[in-house]
């Protein structure tokens, strides 16, 4: 299940990269632009880099709201599709494609690092390291989506599917690779209609 659910990951985020949007919000019953969004209020400082961003679709909240924003993915097909509507709303955020694990920024360059719904990348000592490297000394990462608590059954199965069964070892292998890298993890929860979505802060541990 786990390597069918990895290839169906892949497929979105590449070939079928134009159902990623529709297919979210089938599966979060409408509410994934607000999980999306929930990010925000856990952000640091005013240079912001989103690793993985998709179709782009928080990057445009972002430059909204005045946010000085930049972009990392891999996906070709994504780049194109976050290209389109930022031209379509006439917004500009720099944006490259490269690998987590390999950030082509130098040290010091964000005051805040964030990720929603990331793939199983984020589980990486190396990207976690990359993180920490690119943050300033009072910078944070936030990653919400990890994993996502519901009272709808629906939900609930969508959770389990998605995370291969119980989220906990994801969780562990996310705060041991946060503790490798000299992050310290503080979990909030936002609440909402029929759900509790996790929000992780990291920031540096030996920020005083």
């Amino acid at each position: 299940m786990a390597k069918a659910l990895r290839w169906l990951t892949h497929c979105l985020y590449n070939r079928c990269a134009w159902a990623y949007d529709p297919v979210s919000w089938f599966v979060s019953l409408g509410q994934w632009s607000r999980w999306r969004s929930a990010a925000l209020g856990y952000l640091a400082g005013g240079r912001v880099l989103e690793i993985g961003f998709g179709t782009g679709e928080l990057l445009l909240e972002m430059r909204r709201c005045g946010i000085e924003c930049y972009g990392l993915d891999l996906s070709p097909a994504m780049q194109r599709i976050t290209a389109r509507k930022l031209r379509r709303w006439s917004l500009r955020a720099p944006r490259v494609r490269a690998d987590a694990r390999a950030m082509p920024f130098a040290a010091a360059s964000f005051d805040a690092v964030v990720s929603t719904f990331p793939a199983e990348y984020v589980l990486s000592p190396d990207v976690m390291a990359e993180v920490a490297r690119l943050l300033t000394k009072r910078g944070r990462l936030v990653v919400a989506g990890l994993y996502v608590e519901s009272d709808s059954p629906f939900l609930r199965l969508l959770a389990w599917l998605v995370s291969g069964g119980d989220a906990s070892p994801a969780v562990n292998r996310f705060t041991q690779a946060a503790a490798d890298a000299g992050l310290a993890v503080t979990i909030a929860s936002e609440q909402g209609r029929g759900f509790r979505l996790p929000v992780f802060s990291l920031e540096k541990a030996s920020a005083p």
